[in-house]
């Protein structure tokens, strides 16, 4: 019941700011890579984010919750935990102008990924966050 509580409590204060940003983009430059191979992930802001904030990129396992994975790379305790890396991790993005984001990932076994971009800033995240900010990757082996 707590853990409902919490959820609600980092939905009311996330939602609010993440969505009166914009909208966010994710591409993906190979939606079906081969496990332990690297493909380049794009996002598009349709807002400046300021000079010291961040977006996050966490990618999810196969048959894995993505609110679990991203609670964990956020911090946040969560039951069942997820195990960190073999769950997910997160991937670095990295500021390529003043409306777009770049990450290189390299997903290392098969089965279907979930890549989440949480939330429009570094802070907290979204429940759930847009499924446009939730693309899945389909990892061959």
């Amino acid at each position: 019941m707590r853990l409902l509580g919490f959820a609600i409590l980092a939905a009311a204060l996330a939602a609010p700011a993440a969505q009166a940003k914009g909208n966010i983009t994710v591409r993906l430059g190979d939606s079906t890579p081969a496990a332990g191979e690297s493909f380049t992930v794009y996002v598009h802001t349709g807002y400046a984010v300021p000079a010291n904030d961040w977006l996050r990129l966490v990618a999810v396992a196969p048959g894995k919750g993505w609110q679990s994975v991203v609670s964990a790379v956020e911090g946040y305790p969560t039951r069942p935990a997820a195990n960190l890396p073999r769950d997910g991790f997160a991937a670095k993005l990295v500021r390529t102008g003043t409306y777009t984001w770049r990450a290189v990932v390299t997903l290392p076994r098969p089965g279907r990924w979930r890549l989440v971009v949480p939330n429009g800033t570094h802070a907290g995240y979204m429940l759930p966050p847009p499924a446009a900010w939730m693309p899945w990757v389909h990892v061959h082996g």
